[in-house]
């Protein structure tokens, strides 16, 4: 089998997905600790970061509605521009020293209203430029690029953060925005046939929703997301940094190591998934990746020094990441090409949960430590998901290869 890279438009949408995703480790690990620095809680932390449920919940359906309807190229430059103009902005804020807690919360409301148009058009558009049968190799190599992103974006985090300080990152990443939205222009989408009766953009909202609940492949995922990003997942954005500046006493270059051997383990776990995309049981892929993800977890909470740590987040960063991409492919096959935005935006309210989630885990943290909130979280997403196993044949029989075939058109 060919590789997707074969294809010229996937390459250079892959090149500006990768500055985009670069971009988006640096922030995410630069605001992380800002906010921590600033506020010294816990419990602001994790208030701060849950503020990015809020455009995720309610422009996430809509974006997908935008994604099947409107100009993949459109979409793209817009979000990357808009993105890079509130990145130096808040740079700009921040190197005046008149950046506030509000501006935080501000900050966090409008980069994810652009991080919410983009992504829906960008992992679709995959679909777009490769053959399906190449679908699962172009998505597992764009993981693999998100987990290279992931583990060079939170060292420079870290090391922006000391020679340049936070400002200076922000300023930076506004500048890889831009490069993200100029490339865009090089990725020529093959157009799309137009529908036989327009429909307004409500219905078309409302047809997507439809079909999500009544597919229980689609719900099945949505629900795996969903609640994976409520309980597990926060761990890295609220309990990190914690970890970094409290237990191991290692300071923003410590958080930068610990989110970069998350990334090591995530370009792993993409390698993985590629393999991976030969088993047809991709139940059974996630369900075990899910068991290893916990358990390293939970040894991240009883690592006894910061190296430790690195070597259970490697595992964790895997295990993460053969999850996330055997979810998405499933997810996306299973929906007709019509409303694969749709469906696919769907997967934004996950993300939601990890801002929801990271308010309870800031509460833990503060009611329980880092090592207490990271071990009590690790055991119950265990335990839920030994149970939705136990209960679900749906998940136990899921097949890759019954995914969605009838809704395949004939090429």
């Amino acid at each position: 089998m060919p590789s997707a890279l074969a294809f010229s438009n996937f390459r250079w949408l892959l090149t500006g997905s990768l500055f985009s995703y670069l971009c988006q480790w640096i922030q995410q690990a630069t605001l992380s600790w800002v906010v921590y620095d600033i506020t010294g809680s816990g419990v602001l932390l994790g208030v701060v970061l849950s503020a990015r449920a809020v455009p995720m919940l309610l422009l996430s359906p809509m974006a997908g509605v935008a994604a099947d309807r409107i100009d993949r190229n459109t979409l793209l430059l817009v979000s990357q521009v808009l993105s890079a103009l509130v990145s130096a902005l808040f740079g700009a804020l921040l190197a005046l020293g008149t950046a506030h807690t509000w501006h935080l919360f501000a900050f966090v409301l409008v980069s994810g209203a652009t991080g919410v148009l983009d992504r829906p058009a960008r992992m679709t558009g995959i679909f777009e430029l490769v053959p399906r049968e190449l679908a699962m190799n172009a998505a597992a190599i764009n993981s693999i690029g998100m987990s290279l992103t992931r583990i060079v974006g939170p060292a420079f985090a870290g090391f922006f953060l000391v020679w340049f300080d936070a400002a200076g990152s922000f300023l930076f990443q506004g500048a890889l925005y831009l490069v993200s939205g100029l490339l865009v222009f090089r990725v020529a989408f093959p157009q799309r046939a137009e529908p036989a009766h327009q429909t307004s953009a409500w219905k078309d909202l409302v047809e997507g929703l439809r079909f999500a609940a009544g597919d229980s492949t689609t719900r099945l995922m949505l629900l795996f997301a969903a609640m994976l990003f409520v309980l597990l997942l926060p761990i890295w954005s609220t309990v990190l940094p914690v970890l970094a500046k409290d237990v191991f006493d290692a300071g923003p270059q410590g958080l930068g190591l610990l989110l970069t051997a998350g990334g090591v383990g995530g370009t792993l776990g993409s390698w993985a998934a590629s393999a991976l995309q030969r088993f047809d049981r991709q139940g059974r892929v996630q369900f075990v990746a899910l068991l290893i993800d916990c358990a390293s977890l939970f040894g991240l909470a009883l690592s006894p020094s910061l190296y430790v740590a690195m070597g259970f987040l490697v595992i964790a960063g895997a295990a993460e990441m053969v999850i996330a991409t055997s979810t998405q492919i499933v997810l996306q096959m299973a929906a007709p090409d019509a409303m694969r935005g749709r469906v696919t935006s769907l997967l934004q309210l996950a993300p939601a949960m990890i801002s929801l989630g990271a308010l309870s885990t800031g509460i833990l943290v503060e009611l329980c430590g880092a090592r207490g909130a990271t071990a009590v979280l690790a055991a119950i997403t265990a335990v839920f998901f030994i149970a939705l196993y136990a209960k679900s044949s749906r998940l136990r029989n899921l097949r890759l290869s019954g995914c969605g075939q009838q809704y395949v058109a004939d090429r």
